[in-house]
């Protein structure tokens, strides 16, 4: 029998393994996950083998379940939500794709069943923490190998591929892609650190390899989490220890290094290019106002005081058609406050959140338990509409995705209150572990292990606010995963314990 004691026993042991083979699964997804979206195969192939990953997770811990009550409570909170979602979107939509939707949702609750089983291997075998280690590593190192191999093989589709800018590789969501290696950068490091230790070269390669991935991968955070990385870990070394200044010193001398190229750095050459594309997108907006203005007989110098839906619609078209032909001119204008702001009106971002926010105002008045339960993710998009390319100054008919770029405005939109509610109740948990630990034990919590992983904590908080690529992508939602259940674990390790125990009269 599964559940015989021989069993347990030999699962339990092998769990280490098992978690390794997790871990180097999740590239080699991506890459499938990819060359699918590339060949024009739906990704419900990569999707179903996760989630069968997924039950194949759960199986593996049901054995080592210490308190089964509260999973089963957790289980039907979780099935609760999801027949609210369900109804809510029922009430608003007769054509609702049940497929599709149930889908994305499975995206997000993978996260919070990806934490729980890892926690769980963790209280049944200490080992896992150094296996997760070990498989985060042999992550970093594969999707190094894939970017080479894309880059040697001309294939490399590029961060910003339009203007050609950036290292990618063979992953497809470029924000969570992004999220990935500034999560892997400050592990890659400190278990670099602690697998040659006390030798400096090794320690510099590990700095050079992560931060250089960053550096050329070339998005705004990648960039960032690098300056994230290198400081704060410089930081927490010399505090920790002093006689880890070498280590320190290292670390920080490689960060500067990439830093002062920042002038040559594809992050500065894409942000130059969005500048000099901005101004030219808003001169043909001016120029279209004018066209618009001129037809009606209308004074351009008065609009700004008495703005005019013909004028707008003509500005407007530009990148918000589909937001006019989903929900008019009139309520369109109302919420971009008749604005012919370039950075308004072209900003992706600004767009997918008001769709969804005139999405949420249409649908609570037609029922309240979409505020509570969320949308139906199939109404985020325009099937067909007029888009604008601004690359070849054309228009093509396809369809327009709003689903917002912030995870937690995703979560609220497609989840409602109480989805949103829940995420938030479960993320505090972890952080209310960091800062426990913190308050218990700052030296022991900014040692190098505990460290590392609160640093990867923080950038993907900031991913998540910034970007649809933590929560909501499950590649990225994996790695974010297992530093949940990381912090967790060397929160609780009884080190910290005993040493309270010690303290106490």
């Amino acid at each position: 029998m599964l559940h015989s004691k021989d069993a347990v026993l030999r699962l339990r042991g092998s769990l280490p393994v098992l978690s390794v083979v997790i871990c180097v699964f999740q590239p080699l997804l991506d890459v499938l996950s990819y060359w699918q979206i590339q060949f024009g195969v739906p990704n419900y192939l990569t999707l179903g083998i996760r989630i069968g990953m997924i039950g194949l997770m759960l199986l593996a811990a049901l054995p080592f379940l210490r308190r089964k009550k509260l999973f089963a409570v957790l289980s039907l909170g979780i099935l609760l939500y999801l027949v609210g979602h369900v109804f809510a979107c029922l009430k608003v939509s007769a054509g609702y794709n049940w497929k599709e939707d149930l889908a994305d949702q499975a995206r997000l609750l993978m996260l919070p069943a990806s934490v729980f089983c890892f926690i769980v291997y963790l209280q049944a075998n200490e080992k896992v923490f150094s296996a997760l280690k070990l498989g985060l590593m042999i992550d970093f190192l594969l999707i190094l190998l894939i970017m080479i191999l894309s880059v040697v093989t001309g294939t490399d589709p590029h961060t910003y591929a339009a203007k050609g800018i950036g290292i990618r590789g063979w992953f497809f969501w470029t924000s969570a892609q992004s999220a990935i290696l500034s999560l892997l950068c400050p592990l890659v490091i400190v278990w670099t650190m602690e697998r040659f230790s006390g030798k400096l070269a090794p320690l510099a390669a590990a700095c050079l390899l992560s931060f250089g991935a960053l550096f050329v991968f070339g998005t705004r955070l990648a960039f960032a989490s690098l300056a994230a990385a290198g400081f704060c870990l410089t930081a927490c070394l010399l505090f920790s220890e002093r006689k880890r200044w070498p280590q320190a010193l290292t670390v920080f001398l490689c960060a500067v290094l990439f830093l002062g190229l920042f002038p040559i750095s594809p992050m500065n050459r894409n942000q130059t290019a969005i500048q000099e594309n901005a101004q030219v997108k808003q001169d043909r907006i001016d120029a279209a106002v004018a066209d618009a203005a001129a037809q009606n007989g209308l004074n351009i110098s008065e609009l700004s005081e008495q703005p005019d839906l013909r004028v707008l619609t003509a500005a407007y078209r530009y990148n918000l058609q589909g937001m006019i032909d989903r929900f008019g001119i009139e309520r369109v204008a109302a919420v971009y406050h008749n604005s012919l702001d370039v950075l308004q009106i072209c900003d992706d971002r600004v767009r997918k959140l008001k769709f969804c926010q005139l999405l949420m105002e249409e649908s609570a008045e037609a029922s309240p338990l979409s505020r509570l339960f969320g949308l139906e993710i199939g109404r985020t998009r325009v099937d067909e509409t007029e888009v604008y390319v601004f690359e070849t100054d054309e228009w093509e008919i396809q369809a327009e995705a709003s689903d917002p770029e912030n995870d937690f405005y995703g979560v609220y939109y497609l989840c409602g209150f109480v989805g949103l509610g829940l995420l938030l109740l479960f993320l505090c948990y972890f952080v209310c572990c960091g800062l426990k630990s913190l308050f218990r034990d700052p030296k022991r919590t900014l040692a190098p292990d505990m460290s590392a992983f609160l640093i990867s904590f923080g950038i993907a908080l900031v991913y998540a606010w910034s970007t649809v690529s933590v929560l909501r992508r499950n590649n990225a939602s994996f790695y974010f995963a297992v530093i949940l259940a990381c912090v967790w674990f060397l929160s609780t390790r009884p080190s910290f314990n005993k040493r309270k125990k010690e303290r106490s009269p």
